[in-house]
């Protein structure tokens, strides 16, 4: 028997520490050791001793489950006597030495099943509890461990589900349940695989669940021919109970049987759902799908790229984190705020942001990872005009209610989970349940509990269109994974490097469970699904593959084929992954060679979503959809524009210009297999002229002056490493 198994296994440890009020008349000292938990449902003991200097009367001991002291409460009492021998007295060192053993009877492992249990005695009048170095609960009781309900049967974006809950006492871990019917001659059919529940806490269900955690919600698809082969035949969930591998049939609340008509259509008039994912310092060749290196690891986004269209020519608005997201997160260029360089965050409160606008169209909005737009310690700018007597200035001299006015909470989105590792700013709980806003801490990987939250928040807003922006804060150092991950990736190889791709690794898997869980909904053929990386990787110049846990600048990925990295205004800084998926308009392996910017995947998306000529004026991109459908449009004929560090660029149909400060100057061809190994300034006067001044036109109209300085030496020496030497 499993549980007899699971009992046989456990074993109860209870060290005692205790120490007696100075005010009481005799001093002493408890501590403990114990035996494991023995036999099973109809024999079942907890033994130990107890050791108190000094004392060598008898000790009553009690059980209790729960958190109170009530006769309710009370699983057993026993008599601890002085005892000797078997190293009692060596272990305990005093002359009071107690031994007990509390029989614990099988009605209350039923009524308590998998409750948390704690020992009591009594010593001159004073009760004491007997302190355990773990926190420890009664077994499961097989007829108790799991309860729930099969509620109904609804229609969801033209599919249908079974709809419940099941409720199991101290398993907050998400369950297995499984569908199923029987056919004519009375055989159980299964009509699914098991599915993860998803732990939640609405209030209908706590009512209804007696257990203190183990809310497990469960929205199960029926095949599509099921109205066909079982129609009105009854309907059942299984669930697999944590204690073993026996499954438990959930309770109904009424006849819930398969529906005998299909599923409605789909309403076409539904407006699209937006998934963004936005990955941090992703270099180019660190997707699959690009064919450059073979150590990668991302089937899921490959699989989104082979069933959509991968953007060989797909560029960011800016080399570093901050303003690409402020690009991103608004669909305006960033340097018409005043957001060049990660020093002038935060973003401008006078922005607008996509969610802002999303919001308007009756669209859920959801934010979960890195946002970096916020108040730091590098907004020195904004320190110096808001707070001049602070030098240096430091952000937390900024009130908590003024510096959380910048995060994404109060721009738009409503379900949030902002931050970097182990500390975040959350409006949402793991379970989808809106909370007020607070600063969280959490251990899990970072990769992991954004894509947990990314699931929650579908679970949440399935029914409703919603714009959800998935900001992984990966394989951006601090390098970390756990082993799951890095069991994917070879040992032969830089630490570095397997670490990064350990990451990319479980950013892969996180898509892959949005994906799965998009189609539990039949939702996928009408979301739109972007994955772009914010920049290029930084590489140091060589890549030092120095441990994990030091402050080197490569974070193990890669730029290849391209020339440069993070922080330069070259195609290794500024090309990046970029991949649109939307089923229901865009056919599969669409390969689209043309230059195109991530502003464009913001305004084709918020386009589809309904926003109208006025709000789409303001925006920054072009939409795709033309391009994708190879219809005549003019991307070829419009011009990008980067400006950075000192650095400026522009790219117009096969040519780019550059300027890295003001002696070095660059006219690149990027037809070329190695687009910027041959600097093409003194061949074409008269494109590289056409372009400078298309360029100045650009900045003149931006509201931060740009001045025409030349850049640092340090700086200097990495742009003449990457890309050939300016002409004499």
């Amino acid at each position: 028997m499993a549980l007899k198994k699971l009992i046989k296994q456990q074993c109860f440890v209870v060290f005692i520490a205790w120490i007696f009020s100075p005010a009481m008349a005799m001093s002493a000292t408890f501590a403990s050791f114990s035996q494991p938990i023995s036999g099973d449902l109809d024999n079942l003991s907890l033994s130990g001793w107890a050791c108190e200097v000094g004392n060598s009367s008898p000790l009553s001991i009690s059980l209790y489950a729960g958190n109170t002291r009530s006769n309710a409460a009370l699983i057993a009492t026993a008599i601890a006597d002085k005892t000797s021998g078997d190293g009692v007295e060596a272990r305990c060192l005093s002359g009071g030495s107690h031994r007990f053993t509390l029989e614990i009877p099988q009605q209350a492992v039923f009524d308590n099943s998998g409750a948390q249990v704690f020992v009591e005695t009594t010593v001159n009048n004073q009760t004491r509890t007997l302190n355990s170095s773990a926190t420890q609960f009664l077994p499961e009781h097989p007829d108790t461990a799991l309860i729930g309900y099969l509620d109904a049967v609804a229609d969801v974006n033209g599919r249908q589900f079974a709809i419940g809950w099941a409720c199991q006492t101290s398993v907050a871990e998400p369950i297995d349940v499984a569908l199923s019917t029987v056919d004519s001659n009375g055989n159980k059919v299964i009509l699914t695989e098991y599915f993860k529940t998803e732990v939640i806490g609405e209030s209908a269900i706590n009512a209804l669940c007696s257990t203190p955690s183990g809310k497990h919600r469960f929205r199960l698809p029926i095949p599509e021919n099921a109205h066909i082969d079982f129609a009105n035949n009854p309907l059942f969930v299984e669930a697999v109970a944590a204690f073993g591998e026996q499954s438990r049939t959930v309770a109904k609340y009424r006849a819930v049987n398969v529906p005998s008509e299909p599923a409605r259509e789909v309403d076409a008039a539904r407006k699209p759902n937006i998934v963004v994912f936005f990955t941090d310092d992703q270099g180019y060749a660190d997707v699959g799908v690009h064919d450059v290196l073979a150590d990668v690891h991302t089937p899921n986004i490959d699989a989104l790229a082979e069933s959509g269209a991968l953007f060989k020519q797909g560029y960011i608005t800016a080399p570093q984190c901050s303003p690409s997201r402020a690009a991103m997160i608004t669909g305006i260029h960033q340097s018409e705020f005043r957001m060049d360089e990660n020093q002038h965050i935060p973003m401008t409160l006078e922005v607008e942001t996509l969610a802002n606008r999303l919001k308007e169209q009756d669209y859920a909005t959801g934010l979960f990872g890195k946002w970096h737009l916020e108040i730091t310690n590098s907004s020195q700018e904004w320190g110096a005009e808001n707070y001049p007597d602070v030098e240096p200035f430091v952000s937390s001299v900024v009130p908590e209610e003024e510096r959380l006015q910048y995060f994404p909470h109060e721009r738009g989105f409503d379900d949030v989970l902002a931050g970097y590792t182990g500390s975040y700013v959350r409006t949402m709980d793991l379970s989808g349940q809106t909370i007020p806003v607070e600063t969280y801490r959490d251990s899990k990987f970072r990769v992991d509990l954004v894509s947990d939250m990314s699931l929650s928040f579908i679970d949440k807003h399935w029914n409703s269109p919603f714009y959800m922006h998935v900001a992984h804060y990966a394989p951006h150092v601090p390098l970390e994974s756990p082993q799951k991950y890095l069991d994917l990736i070879p040992e032969d190889m830089p630490v570095r490097r397997r670490y990064a791709l350990a990451m990319m690794a479980a950013v892969d898997d996180g898509i892959g469970r949005v994906v799965a869980k998009l189609e539990q909904y039949n939702l996928l053929e009408n979301t739109i699904i972007l994955f772009i990386s914010d920049n290029g990787a930084p590489l140091g110049d060589d890549m030092t593959d120095a441990p994990i846990s030091a402050r080197e600048t490569w974070n193990g990925s890669r730029n290849d084929p391209f020339t440069g990295e993070k922080g330069m205004l070259t195609e290794g800084a500024v090309r990046v992954p970029y991949i649109m998926h939307w089923p229901k308009r865009i056919q599969s392996n669409m390969l689209i060679d043309e230059p195109v910017s991530a502003l464009d995947a913001a305004y084709t998306a918020v386009k589809a979503a309904g926003l109208g000529e006025e709000e789409l004026a303001e925006l920054g991109g072009m939409d795709l959809l033309p391009l994708i459908d190879g219809e005549e449009h003019t991307f070829m004929e419009r011009p990008l524009f980067w400006r950075f560090f000192f650095q400026r660029a522009v790219r117009l149909g096969d040519w780019k210009y550059m300027q890295a400060g003001v002696r070095r100057e660059y006219l690149f061809d990027m037809t070329a297999v190695e687009p910027e190994s041959v600097n093409y300034i003194n061949d074409f006067p008269e494109i590289a002229e056409d372009l400078r001044q298309r360029y100045w036109n650009w900045a003149q109209q931006q509201p931060r002056p740009e001045p025409l300085v030349e850049i640092p030496i340090p700086f200097s020496r990495r742009v003449d490493r990457y890309l050939p030497l300016p002409p004499p």
